[in-house]
């Protein structure tokens, strides 16, 4: 059975997506429809990051998705 391993480059990827659109913790959580605690979770690398909350923030938020989730730029 594989052992769960959360990437935290993804989290650090996400934080810095944050804070290039301006927005708090605790708005980008609003905007994707989840807690403040999971949204740190995610930054944090401590939760897996699902793809129902990247559809909800490429919609709502204009980050970039891709760049979340390769490091590389989707612009």
């Amino acid at each position: 059975m594989p052992t769960e391993h959360f990437d935290n480059a993804f989290g650090h990827r996400l934080t810095e997506e944050r804070s290039r659109l301006g927005l708090a913790v605790h708005e980008l959580a609003h905007l994707a429809g989840i807690t403040d605690y999971m949204q740190k979770r995610f930054e944090n690398g401590t939760s897996a990051i699902p793809i129902d909350y990247l559809q909800l923030l490429a919609a709502r938020s204009g980050a970039d998705v891709l760049y979340i989730i390769t490091g590389g730029h989707s612009r």
